[in-house]
């Protein structure tokens, strides 16, 4: 499965583009993780991506290209035949598209094989170095030369590094950096600093000719994403003076998930009075080398917390809680408890925090993302005045329609997306927390979820839960959670907010609990 991200490298369409044809039905993704938002798409994905260029390039319009998409197979050529049809009307240029029509994907599938993909080990590279944010890959081989050219001939070698330090496919300002291979000690007048580039997981090599680097890198990123490897470092593009480029690309294999494996969370507290304040997050980066202060890359950063609060004493809030030199978590589906280590470090006037952070690939033998965090303020919260509380309306609760007990059977987002004939879209139906609502007369509620660690159920105390016409309010949390009823099949639907965690600290948008009387 790729990310958005990747999805974008490959196929050359901005994350912004893949996000609208996703609000446009046309290219949803196969999976939304619950957690962080992230979307995931399969294969398949990238091939309805050429296809979309594709037929936008024959003159399709996206109205056209979703009534194509929509089709069965068996009507999918049909539809394609008539538009042929009708450009066989049209003069020379248009014959040569439906040309491409016809061949582009046997093409396309001939470019991403044509070339030779090894995973090795590599040695490592010395050189003189220096990073830029460059306008357009020209400038950054326009830089290179000028480096060149004041490196003194008894010490160059005849290498030159281009590093790609970009997670999403962009058109211009780059993240480089950019290196002449070095053969000995760089005399103290050098502007460039020495750097040892230096390979400690496998990485996959690919050589070809400068013309073909676009389709080489292409087919590189697809190699390693369909082959189930985690991308954990950026792309490194070594030039030949015979034209020849070399290409690596750090990797780790992943292997099956560990269902089993969890970290024990339940740790004495160690103060660090660096880490107590207020943290935004400014970047989402596969390693720490990545980061550049003046460039933020990913695309992903409001799918995920949008901040972190380290109160004093280590107190947990939402999924977190904190101890010196680490980030304790307990999220995601499965449910995982995490030691996510974190380093603080002062970068110009501004202090970040840099957390390896074990998301999805952790649990599959991956590395931990590297997550970002600029510090806004050190101030010593309570969670009280950063959670996210509703006005609770003043209603009585006198809708007959709702009382009674109600069990489970669903968890969506948004309401409208139910389907009783395909449960459980979200979590499967054994992982629900909220298992029983029952609405008494008056406004009492007895609510009862099932254990995460155990798998037992429990009931909660009279005092946290109540009802009002419209609304199941959470007293501890002062939240106000919309509740209705719908017909559907001859069967009432009683769908109800969740506002979580994710509502309260994180700001998301509630899932619904679905439940049948």
């Amino acid at each position: 499965m790729y990310k958005i991200g990747e999805l974008s490298k490959l196929s050359r369409l901005p994350v912004k583009t893949l996000r609208f044809y996703d609000s446009e039905g046309l290219l949803p993704p196969d999976y939304v993780d619950e957690l962080t938002g992230y979307r995931y798409y399969s294969a398949a994905k990238l091939s309805d991506c050429y296809r979309i260029i594709a037929l936008k390039e024959l003159g399709f319009s996206l109205r056209e290209i979703k009534v194509l998409f929509s089709l069965p197979k068996e009507n999918f050529s049909e539809f394609l035949k008539a538009k042929e049809e009708e450009l066989h009307n049209l003069k020379k240029q248009t014959e040569e598209r439906i040309a491409i029509l016809q061949n582009l994907n046997s093409n396309l599938k001939e470019r991403m094989t044509m070339f030779d993909i090894v995973i090795r080990k590599s040695d490592e590279i010395r050189l003189a170095y220096h990073r830029k944010i460059v306008s357009s890959k020209s400038e950054g081989a326009e830089a290179l030369k000028q480096m060149r050219s004041v490196i003194p001939a008894a010490v160059s070698g005849h290498r030159t590094v281009l590093i790609d330090y970009e997670t999403e496919y962009i058109s211009e300002n780059f993240d480089m950096g950019l290196g002449v291979e070095i053969t000995g000690a760089l005399p103290k007048s050098c502007p460039f600093p020495e750097k040892i580039i230096s390979f400690d997981t496998d990485t996959a090599n690919l050589v070809c000719t400068a013309e073909e680097c676009e389709d080489g890198l292409g087919a590189l990123h697809k190699y390693v994403l369909d082959h189930d490897y985690q991308i954990t470092g950026p792309v490194y593009r070594i030039l030949y003076e015979d034209n020849a480029v070399e290409f690596k690309l750090p990797v780790v294999k992943l292997k099956d998930y560990d269902d089993g494996y969890q970290e024990d969370i339940n740790l004495p507290f160690e103060n660090d009075e660096d880490a107590v304040g207020h943290w935004e997050m400014t970047d989402f980066l596969p390693c720490r080398e990545m980061f550049h202060p003046q460039k933020q890359k990913s695309a992903l950063l409001k799918d995920f917390a949008k901040g972190l609060y380290f109160l004093p004493g280590g107190e947990r809030y939402w999924c977190f809680g904190w101890t010196k030199g680490l980030l304790l978590s307990e999220c995601g589906y499965p449910h995982r408890k995490n030691q996510n280590p974190y380093t603080i470090e002062k970068i110009g006037d501004e202090t970040y925090m840099f957390i390896d952070f074990k998301g999805p690939g952790y649990y599959r033998g991956g590395r931990p993302d590297t997550l970002v965090f600029r510090k806004l303020d050190s101030k010593a919260y309570r969670k009280q005045e950063f959670m996210i509380t509703d006005e609770i309306p003043n209603i009585p609760a006198d809708d007959s329609s709702v009382l009674g007990k109600w069990n489970v059977c669903d968890l969506v987002r948004p309401a409208k997306s139910f389907d009783p004939h395909n449960l459980c879209s979200v979590l499967p139906y054994e992982a629900l927390y909220w298992r029983t609502a029952e609405f008494l007369e008056g406004g009492g509620m007895r609510n009862s979820f099932r254990n995460r660690d155990d798998g037992s159920f429990h009931t909660d105390a009279p005092h946290i839960w109540r009802w009002m016409t419209g609304y199941v309010i959470c007293n501890p949390r002062s939240t106000a959670a919309k509740y209705m009823i719908r017909r559907i099949d001859n069967t009432d639907y009683l769908f109800v907010q969740w506002k979580s965690g994710d509502y309260s600290f994180g700001g998301d948008e509630p899932y619904w609990y679905v439940f049948r009387r």
